[in-house]
C-alpha cells in the first residue's frame, strides 16, 4: 500500500518484455521490497549499485505507461508507522489517461487528461485519483475530461514539471470508488452477495 506522496524520482535505464531497470536512490532497498514504480506496484527482484530490476507482466506492460516512460515518480511501500498524508493507493492501476492540456499559472499547474469511457465512471469532481502514483484532487469533469490542480512542491518532488501534451500517464481510481461503483454494479445486475442470498442461505 502507498500514499501517493512523492519524494523522488527514478530513471528507467533499460527495459525489455518482462523487466525494466531503474536508476534510482538503493539505500534501505531489499530484494523483494514493494515500489511503486510511476504508480505500478513492482516487487525489487535484483539490486545493484544506484539500479533496481523489476520484472514485469505482460498484462502490466499492456496497462501501464511503463512500455515508454523514462523518468519515473517512485514511492516505497507504507509502513505502519508512517503518517498517511495523501491517499490510498494500491498501485494496481486501472490504465493510461491521455494529457490534453495544461495550463500554468504563477508556479501552479492544472492538467486536463482523457480516460478511456470504462474509466470515467471512477472519477468524480473532488473525488481522488492516482496519476503516476500522485495522489490527486479531480477539480473539475466534463465529457471523458477531467482536471487537477498541480502545487509546485509537487511539480519539483514528481515527473509531472516534464509532462507534455499527448503524454500517457498511468491512471488508478480512488479504491474507495472502485467498491461502491462494483456494489452498484452488482446490485443491479443481481450478481454477488445480496442481504435475499445471504438470508437463503442462514
Amino acid at each position: 500500500m502507498f500514499s501517493g506522496i512523492i519524494r523522488e524520482t527514478g530513471v528507467i535505464n533499460s527495459r525489455g518484455r518482462n523487466f525494466i531497470k531503474v536508476a534510482m536512490t538503493v539505500n534501505g532497498v531489499k530484494t523483494g521490497d514493494s515500489i511503486a514504480v510511476n504508480g505500478v506496484c513492482l516487487t525489487a527482484a535484483e539490486i545493484k549499485r544506484n539500479e533496481v530490476k523489476f520484472d514485469v507482466s505482460d498484462r502490466t506492460m499492456t496497462l501501464s505507461n511503463l512500455s515508454d516512460a523514462l523518468k519515473v515518480n517512485i514511492e516505497r511501500a507504507l509502513k505502519p508507522s508512517d503518517d498517511i498524508s495523501g491517499h490510498f493507493v494500491t498501485g494496481h492501476v486501472d490504465g493510461v489517461a491521455l494529457l490534453v492540456k495544461i495550463e500554468k499559472t504563477s508556479g501552479f499547474a492544472k492538467y486536463y487528461f482523457r480516460v478511456p469511457e470504462e474509466l470515467l465512471k471512477y472519477v468524480a469532481v473532488r473525488g481522488a485519483v492516482s496519476l503516476n502514483g500522485v495522489a490527486l484532487t479531480v477539480e473539475n469533469v466534463k465529457g471523458n475530461v477531467f482536471s487537477v490542480n498541480v502545487i509546485p512542491e509537487t511539480l519539483r518532488r514528481t515527473n509531472f514539471a516534464g509532462m507534455k501534451k499527448g503524454g500517457r500517464v498511468n491512471f488508478e481510481a480512488d479504491i474507495f470508488a472502485r467498491y461502491v461503483v462494483n456494489y452498484f454494479e452488482m446490485k443491479n445486475t443481481g450478481v454477488g452477495l445480496t442481504k435475499e442470498k445471504l438470508e437463503k442461505w442462514l
